[in-house]
């Protein structure tokens, strides 16, 4: 395209100012959010929470139930539909800041995945894997939700 020019500079000058103006003000914001973000009172995980999701793109083909005890052991309660197989096994968890990581083998640490809590209070629960961003089709792997039973 042609440039408008006048004697205050060029018309996509003044667009690629406001742009970049308006780029950087949104990076911020999200770097205020990011920092300004209310604590999470980790002390109410403690109790029973259903894993559930909103999406319906997303069915979960049974149910997974995660207890957690103040005494830095959890229990995971799960049923297939599909197979009608039920599984509750007990392990230990550990809480860093708002971190917590599930230490489901003593041997190896693949086995003990670690998620930032995002949300958490007296009704729901959020969780990401750490060093993951929320992406679609990644609930139930990278991206937790849960509904406290």
């Amino acid at each position: 395209g042609q440039e408008l020019s006048g004697h205050h500079g060029s018309y996509t000058g003044i667009i690629k100012h406001v742009t970049m103006k308006r780029i950087l003000t949104i990076m911020a914001a999200i770097v205020c959010l990011a920092a300004c973000e209310k604590p999470v009172d980790t002390s109410k995980i403690i109790g029973t929470w259903s894993e559930c999701y909103d999406d319906p793109n997303f069915i979960m083909d049974g149910t997974v139930e995660y207890t957690f005890k103040a005494d830095g052991t959890y229990q995971v309660y799960a049923y297939d539909a599909l197979s009608g197989n039920e599984v509750t096994r007990t392990h230990e968890y550990t809480l860093d800041g708002n971190v917590i990581t599930l230490n489901t083998a003593a041997t190896d640490s693949a086995d003990s995945p670690s998620y930032t809590i995002n949300e958490l209070d007296d009704k729901e629960m959020s969780w990401q894997k750490v060093g993951t961003i929320y992406t679609p089709g990644s609930n139930g792997s990278d991206y937790k939700h849960f509904k406290r039973k």
